[in-house]
């Protein structure tokens, strides 16, 4: 089955700004870009990754995924649709929306969320304040894209609407992104392995054995 990984990545000048109190602009840029880095590891060999995104991210970030340059920045909706409509016309059986910012996923994640796709039209993934940290469609046009401040239920609401089927895959590791000083705390306790993990060790010495709260 031939499915495509959805990677929206956010204009990098403006990544992260919810952490500017914590990190400078270069570091948020560069952090955004380790988040982006382990997501890829996780779904490689798995999924055909597609990042759009109004940036340049192969200048900053060489690898093998495909790159949807946005003409403008046009908000998370479009972008999930945009790369969308290139897997559909590759012939995608599925698609799965990962934000680039769930640095914690790891690759059985991906593996249990495309074997429940075996059996389930539509997988979604809650992420913390009602979001969603994953979405996967079969066919990739099974629903249309839905993202909101509530997301979640928003989704949930859309597949009664279309009459699909919808499978609810729980995961802290994929709840988590780093919006705050407080998530980046949370991350230490539990992020080692990851590129985002060595990239933070450097800047906050010392957090990452302490203890989340």
């Amino acid at each position: 089955m031939q499915v495509y990984g959805i990677i929206p990545v956010n204009r990098l000048e403006e990544a992260k700004s919810r952490l500017a109190s914590a990190l400078t602009r270069r570091e948020r840029v560069q952090l955004l870009l380790c988040m982006l880095e382990d997501v890829l590891h996780a779904v490689h060999g798995l999924l055909t990754p597609v990042v759009v995104s109004p940036s340049s991210i192969k200048e900053h970030l060489p690898g093998e995924y495909v790159l949807i340059k946005e003409k403008e920045k046009r908000g998370l909706t479009e972008a999930v649709r945009l790369g969308n409509a290139y897997a559909l016309e590759r012939g995608a059986d599925a698609t799965v929306f990962l934000p680039a910012d769930v640095p914690l996923i790891k690759r059985h994640h991906v593996k249990e969320v495309l074997e429940l796709g075996r059996s389930h039209p539509l997988v979604v993934a809650p992420a913390r304040k009602g979001g969603v940290a994953l979405v996967y469609r079969r066919p990739p046009d099974v629903i249309p894209e839905v993202f909101s401040d509530r997301s979640f239920i928003d989704v949930q609401k859309t597949a009664e609407r279309y009459g699909v089927s919808l499978e609810v895959y729980d995961s802290f590791y994929l709840s988590l992104d780093l919006d705050t000083p407080e998530d980046i705390r949370e991350f230490m306790y539990h992020g080692r392995g990851t590129a985002t993990y060595e990239f933070l060790s450097r800047i906050f010495r010392g957090l990452e054995d302490a203890p989340p709260g």
